[in-house]
């Protein structure tokens, strides 16, 4: 298996002028452009097939509530990680952990007393907690070991020993604190209250941020030290939060109610990226505060690239895919639109990465002749 730390392009073949960022690097990320390649089905088969070596102490691993899906789950990602070290590009290989083990990003909810419920679909909903602000106060967080989102934790453990530490992990979604109040509270309470209850939700944001640095600790202290961001493909040492509702509060809601407490996690756990779908150009100067933010996840066209490069100067990784499951006005045609807008906007300053398949492979070579010319890499990195 290639060695995940080499991050410069393999085989003499260079579809990117970046070779991906370590978040822990001092100073500021330096600019480019990155591409992680997806590996094909192929790939994926053999690289199944090569993969029996690789988990040697499975069956001893297996913890008590361990069931089948466990090891399916295991040996996909196992699968994908060798496969995609084998194509050119940055992508960063590292194991995901299966949603269903901790109840995705609602299972941690449990451990503020509401009800996380499986649905049909596979998808978890949390019932909010009654809109009572003295009850809510009253909350007090369970042990974290006794949360569904625990399992995370339990399946990281597993992993980790059946492969020997063979492979790197990348943290289970995770949403940041006030995403997990928004699920404990409803959104509609949720927007009430910042007006007409706003220190009731600043200590039950106290509580969830107290509780999702223990729960990021737990998991990173599993993953043998260190976790790598779910929604990156390109960056290493640097765990991601989800902070959606960035999109659907003004700045400066945003800036006293969510900002603050990221950085609390980030003073804490150290550098880290966030995830967010729809809009959030107007947040980007205020988490630029934060000097733990290293990267920015998201989608064009919900957003404006040009507006997002300029105003993350070159500061900030931005990591950026097609705009999906909207009306036409906000996706692409095809890969071809989307790739060009992303080499023509993006100016060779700023530190982007984006995603392609590998079938997509000898389209992305010939935009990036055409668009950006021969590969130039940054001072002080190597193609």
């Amino acid at each position: 298996m290639t060695d995940p730390s080499v991050g410069h392009c393999r085989d003499g073949r260079c579809p990117t002028c970046h070779p991906g960022w370590n978040a822990c690097a001092p100073g500021r990320p330096l600019g480019g452009l990155a591409v992680a390649v997806r590996p094909g089905k192929g790939q994926i088969e053999q690289a199944s097939k090569d993969c029996g070596d690789h988990l040697p102490d499975e069956a001893a691993s297996r913890p008590a509530r361990w069931a089948p899906q466990w090891l399916e789950a295991l040996q996909q990602a196992a699968a994908h990680a060798v496969a995609g070290s084998r194509l050119p590009g940055s992508w960063f290989p590292a194991l995901p952990v299966p949603r269903f083990v901790h109840g995705q990003s609602q299972g941690i909810c449990d451990l503020f007393g509401a009800f996380v419920e499986r649905q049909d679909d596979g998808n978890y909903f949390v019932h909010p907690l009654r809109p009572d602000p003295a009850g809510v106060d009253a909350v007090e967080p369970r042990a974290i070991e006794d949360s569904m989102y625990w399992g995370a934790v339990e399946w990281i453990c597993y992993a980790r020993s059946a492969c020997r530490g063979r492979f790197a992990f990348r943290n289970p979604v995770m949403t940041g604190p006030f995403d997990t109040a928004n699920y404990l509270l409803g959104t509609t309470v949720l927007m009430e209250w910042v007006y007409a209850e706003p220190a009731t939700v600043h200590r039950l944001l106290v509580k969830i941020t107290g509780a999702v640095i223990a729960m990021l600790g737990a998991l990173r202290q599993a993953a043998g030290g260190v976790l790598h961001g779910d929604a990156l493909s390109c960056v290493r040492n640097a765990f991601c939060l989800c902070s959606e509702c960035r999109s659907i509060v003004s700045a400066p809601t945003y800036e006293e109610f969510e900002a603050p407490y990221l950085a609390r996690i980030g003073a804490e756990l150290g550098p880290y990226g966030i995830h967010s779908c729809g809009n959030w150009e107007r947040t980007v100067t205020i988490s630029m505060r934060d000097p733990q933010l290293r990267a920015m996840n998201g989608q064009v066209r919900e957003n404006n690239l040009a507006e997002l490069c300029a105003l993350a100067r070159g500061n900030v990784i931005l990591s950026i895919g097609p705009s999906e499951h909207l009306g036409r006005r906000y996706t692409w045609p095809d890969t071809k639109s989307f790739l060009e807008y992303v080499l023509a906007t993006a100016p060779p300053g700023q530190p982007l990465e984006v995603a392609i398949s590998e079938s997509d492979l000898g389209l992305w070579n010939d935009l990036c002749a055409t668009i950006r010319g021969p590969c130039a890499p940054p001072p002080g990195t190597a193609c």
